[in-house]
């Protein structure tokens, strides 16, 4: 392998399909789906999606993020829902799958790097909440806890919450959220997300953050 491109993928391994066409044309290769299929032969690349790889170096192991992955794999998105409950620390068990909110349709991958879902989420309420989380690696699209909570709040089906009293058991005994960690919420990304989505379970949601923040 030329030694800029290696230099180039051990820097950026999640590398889309445009990327290394360029650099391999930039550096003289020919034939550049014969040589992207034997990189993949060789274990140096892996595939994602139709377009979509991780480079493994020969030389330097790297752990590529799952977030970047995740932001990657379908755009427009952000992490949000289970993982990134988890990741603010608001609920005690790990997450496996990497779960994300997108403007398009429902979607879900699974690749070599775990599963990777999405659901769909109103354009009006996509970049409320949202925070870009840097990285190692890069950054990466996140909703802060606020959001994080809100769309699973909104999204959670087959529940029908008509009190502060049964949204806040929903809170503790369905998502298992430490209640401890909503006391110093942004109230006003709760609010505003009630008033876009007309959504009663969030109106009671910001209610109940409320009355824990007196």
């Amino acid at each position: 392998m030329n030694q800029s491109i290696e230099k180039y993928l051990q820097k950026y391994p999640l590398v889309d399909y445009a990327t290394i066409k360029n650099l391999l044309t930039e550096n003289g290769y020919k034939y550049i789906n014969d040589k992207i299929q034997y990189m993949k032969q060789q274990g140096l690349l892996t595939s994602l999606k139709k377009g979509l790889y991780v480079y493994h170096s020969p030389y330097v192991k790297t752990l590529i993020s799952k977030e970047i992955i995740a932001n990657n794999l379908l755009g427009p998105s952000y992490i949000s829902y289970e993982y990134a409950l988890y990741y603010h620390g608001l609920t005690p068990e790990s997450v496996m799958e990497v779960t994300s909110a997108t403007t398009k349709r429902a979607k879900t991958f699974s690749t070599p790097y775990g599963t990777f879902s999405y659901k769909h989420i109103d354009k009006s309420l996509f970049a409320l909440g949202v925070e870009i989380v840097s990285s190692k690696q890069g950054n990466f699209m996140m909703a802060g806890k606020e959001k994080a909570l809100c769309d699973k709040v909104f999204t959670t089906k087959g529940v029908k919450i008509s009190s502060k009293k049964a949204m806040l058991l929903f809170i503790e005994e369905d998502l298992r959220v430490d209640t401890d960690e909503l006391v110093d919420f942004d109230l006003d990304i709760v609010k505003k997300y009630a008033e876009i989505s007309k959504s009663k379970k969030v109106e009671f949601l910001h209610k109940v953050l409320k009355d824990m923040a007196r």
